[in-house]
């Protein structure tokens, strides 16, 4: 009896707990925004870019408020201006200039509702070279990229980086010839009808910044650059590229990196530091109390690549497509990323047999432009005539079979990417 008058009790305080719960509809809209957010680097010896935008609300459906017809320059503290070039979508240019060792900078920006921004004074850095790249294989499966670097003279002590990385990759089906202009022709290497090899380019998004100040010597020794690239990425399937890009900060600068850092990856629970409007150093002159995200620092930058082979990674994909059965084809792809539907690229045939409707039934297919040719088969053909239609200076008494598939799994383009190979891509990349 205690048993059952204990589970009521319990019962009675659940539902009432339940009743009393309301919708939470947080306040997104109350706090002030609308902030200019000021992105870039002033770059000496290289070309400079700067970015616009405008802080936006969380409920606000539009992703990035660009920044249009500001005039910004940079400001020497002998009062040299170096006048910037609207490119559109809130990124104005500097083209290459060397800026002095021995003189400070400003960024000064003027937006088109007549408000001035202008950044504190800044020294012009020398930035190190970069000693070397490498990677390391994570318990779980994982790549991780470190950088090292030096300075002898010890007077750079704090470091940025970021990164463009480019991988290539191939679509399911390798295709060997094509229709094209109404004949079929084979498909040659190196032409931008060659869709069986294709590159994609992606930048950082995460901040890396590093220090020696602590050390005796100007020291950076394996700092991680995150990567984070599984196994069953597609960039490690073939070739992939690091093109990373070191940059010397004053304290300021670093310290402003490192709370932004902490601001935006670094948030897990109610324990860590909450985020909060972090102050650079740009300010409104024309109305001091406005908020503005950003810091404008000054230096020269280093790059250095790194090639990475699939044949060099210990971390190897298992083949997901093993299973399928027209994988015994020499036009399929191996280590292609990620396995498509099955049922959706199985490929297609057509032969030539009965030659006088084959005209009509090859046109039919590929008119539509939904299907690409991949491979052909050979075979004795009694009514194959002295010419063929889609191969007219050749006497042939030979039929064929066609293979085609899917447009979207012959043509690696439609993935994002482009055929044509970056001239800094090593030969390499299949």
């Amino acid at each position: 009896m205690k048993t059952k008058v204990v589970y009521i009790f319990h019962s009675l305080i659940l539902v009432g707990f339940l009743s009393c719960k309301k919708a939470f509809n947080p306040n997104l809209t109350t706090r002030a925004t609308n902030y200019l957010a000021v992105d870039g680097a002033i770059i000496s010896g290289d070309s400079t870019f700067i970015t616009l935008s405008r802080t936006t609300t969380l409920s606000d459906t539009t992703q990035k408020k660009v920044e249009l017809k500001a005039v910004l320059s940079i400001e020497d503290d002998q009062g040299k201006l170096y006048g910037f070039a609207e490119k559109g979508k809130g990124v104005y240019t500097l083209g290459v200039t060397n800026f002095s060792a021995s003189r400070q900078y400003r960024l000064d920006i003027k937006t088109s509702d007549g408000k001035i921004y202008q950044s504190d004074f800044v020294p012009m850095k020398v930035t190190p070279p970069i000693d070397s790249i490498y990677f390391k294989e994570n318990s779980d499966k994982t790549l991780l990229f470190y950088v090292n670097a030096h300075d002898g003279t010890n007077s750079t002590r704090y470091y940025r980086w970021d990164y463009k990385e480019t991988w290539s990759y191939v679509p399911l089906y390798q295709a060997f010839y094509q229709y094209k202009n109404g004949q079929i022709v084979p498909i040659q290497p190196n032409t931008p009808d060659y869709i069986n090899i294709c590159y994609r380019t992606g930048l950082s998004n995460q901040i890396f910044v590093g220090s020696s100040s602590k050390l005796a010597q100007d020291v950076i020794s394996n700092q991680l650059l995150g990567g984070l690239i599984g196994g069953e990425s597609e960039k490690i399937g073939h070739a992939y590229v690091m093109q990373l890009k070191q940059y010397a900060l004053t304290q300021a600068g670093f310290e402003y990196y490192q709370n932004l850092k902490s601001n935006t990856e670094q948030l897990g629970s109610i324990f860590d530091a909450q985020p909060s409007i972090i102050k650079g150093n740009i300010h409104c002159v024309t109305s001091p109390s406005d908020v503005v995200m950003g810091f404008i620092s000054v230096s020269t930058t280093t790059t250095r690549q790194f090639n990475l082979h699939a044949n060099d990674i210990p971390v190897r994909v298992t083949d997901n497509t093993g299973t399928i059965e027209w994988k015994q084809y020499e036009y399929y792809s191996s280590y292609y990323y990620a396995p498509p539907d099955v049922d959706h690229c199985k490929f297609n045939t057509i032969t030539t047999t009965p030659y006088s409707t084959f005209a009509a039934r090859f046109t039919k297919i590929f008119a539509r432009g939904d299907s690409v040719l991949i491979s052909r088969d050979a075979y004795i053909q009694n009514d194959a005539p002295a010419a063929n239609f889609l191969e007219p200076d050749r006497a042939i008494a030979t039929g064929y079979i066609y293979y085609y598939a899917p447009k979207n799994c012959v043509d690696c383009r439609l993935k994002g990417g482009t055929n044509i190979k970056p001239s800094y891509f090593p030969a390499q990349a299949y």
